[in-house]
């Protein structure tokens, strides 16, 4: 099925997935909503009703009654099973980044979770767009933060190749609408973004069981976790410290998925205190393993990060990972295992 995938490592398309580090976080003070929001909701009823032109997942991602990502997570550890992140949906020609289409490509292929970026336009709508400007990624100009949704509906995404697609700008909640049944994803603000703000949304959308917030600060992680005790929050812990804190705090880490950070070399020290807690670490291999794995075509480093115990890879180079996974698991049967999927 992903043979079509084998000869990704060579293509040039995926030396430019290398993109710049995600922006932490810092201290913003809540927008006063502006109530515009019906261009937003006109899209996400298009969007309902398109969603049976999309190909569906290969193994559906729903969480058990009463479980939400990090339950799905430990189970898989308990299989021996480490699953890929795709960051920014899984970008490949024709699919650009952080596009409903593209997320959907991804999953017809394989079960991953699905990373995306998250900023607010103008008129206070929560979109999936990892740059503050247009310029890199649609076929217009200006900043996100500048020009309402329903201006930016009027742009069409580009690949990482250049080409352009038919593809539009989604909102959160259009791509909550659609991951619901189907996806699990990591919701990764950017600075525009009350992190407040993104834990509501995600509520509102009745999304707890298949969405996360990620953040970077111990601040953050504490202000969404303040905003309900059932929001999965995705937190940098590097620093055992950290964890402390938030337990201190009354987070409870049955709640929390463990981001280690973006590695230069294999480093499992980086989360065993995660894994003693039993919480599912995530290590990135992002730019510079990518980066090596690109130049050599040795894909094993994968493998390597699985048996350290990493619950989760995120990377560029979702499917030349997922490959070199498949040669000491079985993702599939996991997942359905893990999932209430059948």
């Amino acid at each position: 099925m992903l043979h079509r995938y084998r000869t990704a490592l060579l293509s040039p398309v995926f030396a430019l997935m290398l993109a710049a580090c995600p922006e932490p976080v810092g201290e913003i003070e809540m927008p006063e909503p502006s109530g515009e929001v019906s261009e937003a909701e006109r899209r996400l009823a298009d969007t309902v009703s398109a969603q049976d032109s999309l190909p569906e997942p290969l193994v559906a991602a729903i969480a058990p009654d009463g479980q939400s990502i990090p339950d799905v997570l430990r189970c898989l550890m308990d299989r021996d099973v480490t699953l890929i992140s795709a960051h920014r949906g899984g970008v490949e020609p024709r699919f650009p980044e952080n596009a409903i289409e593209t997320f959907a490509n991804t999953l017809a292929g394989a079960p991953m979770l699905l990373e995306m970026d998250i900023r607010r336009t103008a008129d206070g709508v929560l979109v999936i767009m990892h740059d503050e400007s247009l310029d890199r990624t649609t076929n217009g100009t200006g900043n996100i933060s500048d020009l309402t949704f329903a201006e930016l509906s009027a742009y069409q995404l580009v690949d990482d190749e250049g080409q352009l697609t038919p593809y539009r700008i989604p909102s959160l909640s259009e791509v909550l609408s659609w991951a619901r049944g189907r996806a699990f994803v990591q919701l990764d603000l950017k600075r525009t973004v009350p992190v407040e703000e993104l834990a509501e949304a995600i509520i509102a959308n009745d999304a707890l069981s298949y969405a996360m917030v990620i953040t970077y600060e111990v601040e953050d992680a504490l202000r969404a976790a303040a905003v309900s005790d059932e929001v999965v929050i995705s937190i940098q812990l590097t620093d055992p410290e950290r964890l402390e804190t938030l337990r201190a705090a009354g987070v409870d880490p049955a709640r929390l998925i463990g981001w280690s950070g973006v590695q230069r070399e294999l480093n499992p020290a980086a989360w065993a205190h995660l894994l003693e807690a039993g919480i599912p670490p995530v290590a990135g291999t992002l730019w510079h393993i990518d980066g090596e794995v690109l130049e050599s075509g040795d894909t094993s480093i994968f493998a390597a990060f699985a048996d350290a115990g990493a619950a989760v890879i995120a990377t560029d180079l979702h499917w030349p990972a997922y490959e070199a996974l498949e040669t000491r698991q079985d993702t599939v049967s996991a997942f359905r295992a893990c999932t209430a999927a059948d």
